[in-house]
C-alpha cells in the first residue's frame, strides 16, 4: 500500500510507502509523486511515513533515488521519515539513497513528531 498527495497550503508532501509488489507498481508510485510534487512550490516539505515499509530488492532504489532527484530539483527543503523504530533495513534504504544524493532526513517515530518539526516547531 502506498499513497502520495500534496498539502497545498502546508506546502508539503505526504508520502505513505508499504510493500511494492512489482516495478511496475513502483513506477506508478514515482509517477505519482512527481505529478503531486508539480502542485506545490519551491522549498515544499516532505513526510514519508515508512512504518509500513519492508526492504525492497536493491532493484526499486533506482526508482527510490529518481523520486528524491525530482524533490531535490524543485528545492525541497526538509524531510522527515516516520520508522516503526530506528534501524530497519528497509528504513536505511531511503537513508543510503539520499545520502548519496547528498542529503539526509530526520527520522522520527511519530506522525505528530514529523508534523512539529517540519511546521518549525522543533528540531
Amino acid at each position: 500500500m502506498h499513497t502520495v498527495r500534496a498539502d497545498v497550503d502546508k506546502n508539503r508532501i505526504y508520502i505513505t510507502v508499504g510493500k511494492i509488489k512489482d516495478e511496475a507498481e513502483m513506477q506508478a508510485f514515482v509517477d505519482k509523486a512527481k505529478s503531486e510534487c508539480e502542485k506545490l512550490a519551491d522549498g515544499f516539505t516532505c513526510l514519508t511515513d515508512l512504518r509500513s515499509y519492508e526492504y525492497q530488492d536493491e532493484i526499486f532504489e533506482k526508482y527510490i533515488k529518481e523520486i528524491q532527484e525530482a524533490f531535490l530539483a524543485r528545492s525541497m527543503s526538509k524531510v522527515v521519515r516516520v520508522h516503526r523504530w530506528s534501524g530497519l533495513l528497509g528504513h536505511m534504504q531511503f537513508d543510503y539513497v539520499s545520502l548519496d544524493l547528498g542529503y539526509s532526513g530526520k527520522n522520527v517515530t511519530s506522525i505528530e513528531e514529523a508534523e512539529r518539526i517540519l511546521d518549525g516547531e522543533e528540531g
